[in-house]
């Protein structure tokens, strides 16, 4: 019985890493997206508020 607990700890600990690693790839996309977008279009961007 205490291996199965064990089993079923590691399996949640192992979806929570993975649910946190895909929340943080998802982020880093959307700054890196972000970044680029104002590097190409920045020029543009601003000379609509200036």
């Amino acid at each position: 019985m205490p291996t199965e607990a064990n089993s079923d700890i590691v399996d949640e600990e192992r979806q929570m890493g993975r649910t946190t690693a895909i929340g943080l790839g998802v982020w880093l996309a959307l700054i890196v997206a972000a970044a680029i977008l104002l590097f190409v279009f920045g020029d543009a961007i601003s000379s609509l508020f200036v």
